[in-house]
């Protein structure tokens, strides 16, 4: 898969990003540097993907492939950019094993991809129930999963507005943590909410607390 236009597109996304009023990366140090690894992140924007790999993937010298939902594909010029910067499709709303085989691929041949786990933007940037589906690969590749919290992006376009306000966007990095390894066999659901909802509050805990939503407890506190 052709990831050529992750780094240059990474360098006009931390042009616009200063152009629309900048911020601040906080935990680079979290980022693993080689290896495998599986970003979970918030989502509110159509901003967040790029402003994240840029800040996360550019910064750190390696492309991440980030899972996008299928219309995208058809975008006029974003699909093929997109594409072209390793983006891969899933259809949302149900099983998409083909979409899983290929997460499950590059994690295998050591390269990093990301997640959004609510599968969709909260439009008000408070943190919704999320899908099974990023614990689900997690479990079966037993790779270290970043969680990774953005703020800002969603008040750049407000409502329904065309024109951009000047807003500075903050994106906090954890530490890397991993869910129980299970690379075959049936996956028991009950895990698979588990290990969810530990994927969700350590996003929360980057988070302002007015963001967090039911996951606002903070961290599970486990051995893994």
């Amino acid at each position: 898969m052709s990831t050529w236009f992750f780094h240059p597109g990474s360098i006009l996304t931390n042009w616009l990003k200063w152009l629309l009023g900048g911020g601040k990366v906080h935990g680079l140090e979290h980022v693993p540097r080689s290896g495998p690894y599986l970003l979970v992140a918030n989502h509110c924007s159509n901003l967040d993907p790029p402003f994240i790999g840029a800040a996360v993937g550019h910064s750190t010298g390696r492309a991440i492939h980030f899972m996008a939902k299928e219309e995208i594909r058809h975008w006029p010029l974003v699909g093929w950019l997109g594409r072209s910067a390793g983006v891969f499709f899933v259809r949302r709303g149900e099983s998409d094993r083909a979409a899983q085989r290929q997460a499950l691929m590059h994690l295998a041949e050591g390269r990093p991809i990301a997640i959004f786990p609510e599968g969709t933007r909260s439009r008000l940037c408070v943190l919704g129930e999320a899908k099974l589906g990023a614990a689900l690969i997690a479990t079966r590749a037993g790779v270290p999963l970043l969680p990774v919290g953005i703020t800002g992006t969603g008040r750049i376009f407000p409502g329904r507005s065309r024109f951009p306000h000047r807003t500075a966007v903050t994106i906090r990095i954890g530490p890397v943590f991993q869910l129980p390894h299970q690379p075959d066999g049936r996956l028991d659901r009950e895990g698979l909410q588990t290990g969810t909802e530990r994927i969700m509050r350590e996003i929360a805990a980057l988070l302002p607390e007015e963001h967090r939503g039911r996951y606002g407890a903070g961290p599970i506190e486990s051995g893994g």
